[in-house]
């Protein structure tokens, strides 16, 4: 009975049966490995980000790093920040591509709002950065304001401190050698001019 066709049948249903069971318990755990992106609303990611602004993509650099590390850097002009400050209106923008929700790629010559981290010297894009179209632009400024332009630090206005004991400095240090020697001798005539009348 071992080799008739109802039991052949049977042993090949029960290894289907088994099979199925295996892909079944896998499921879970490549569901979680594929799980897509959260969605956030705005003000999720706006309290997420430490700085968010709009600018125009002047240039796109090329891919660096391998892996998990990969990063492509872009060079940005600003004309409007809504959240924090910009201490230039030409910043760069690093976005790391080898995370589980890379930012989108970005395109020279578009216009994006970004929501960015400060992470030391760089800016590193969250993944909610995107085209900066009217509808996206509208509802920020209705959480943030109309925003500000970047501003540049103005350089700091130099200090001078005066010394009590300092010694003014020699007129021959202040003036050019020539110019100098000019009026050393023009005092020597004075003094002799006066010593002749003197004596005269």
């Amino acid at each position: 009975m071992t080799g008739s066709p109802l039991l052949r049948a049977v042993s090949v249903a029960l290894t289907a049966a088994l099979a199925g069971g295996v892909l079944l318990a896998a499921s879970p755990a490549q569901a979680r490995t594929a799980a897509p992106c959260p969605q956030r609303s705005l003000h999720q990611e706006i309290k997420r980000a430490d700085v968010v602004f709009r600018g125009v993509v002047d240039k796109v650099q090329a891919v660096r790093g391998k892996g998990d590390r990969r990063t492509r850097t872009y060079q940005v002009s600003a004309d409007r920040v809504y959240r924090s400050s910009l201490v230039t209106d030409s910043v760069r923008v690093t976005t790391e591509l080898g995370v589980r929700c890379p930012p989108p790629h970005l395109r020279k010559g578009k216009r994006y709002i970004f929501f960015v981290n400060e992470e030391g010297p760089r800016l590193v894009s969250t993944p909610a950065t995107a085209r900066a179209s009217s509808e996206l632009t509208d509802r920020v400024v209705a959480k943030l304001g109309d925003g500000d332009q970047p501003r540049s630090t103005p350089p700091a206005d130099p200090e001078y401190t005066l010394v009590a004991d300092a010694a003014p400095p020699r007129l021959s240090r202040l003036l050019a050698p020539g110019a100098a020697l000019v009026i050393v001798s023009l005092l020597g005539l004075l003094v002799a001019g006066r010593m002749g009348r003197r004596t005269s």
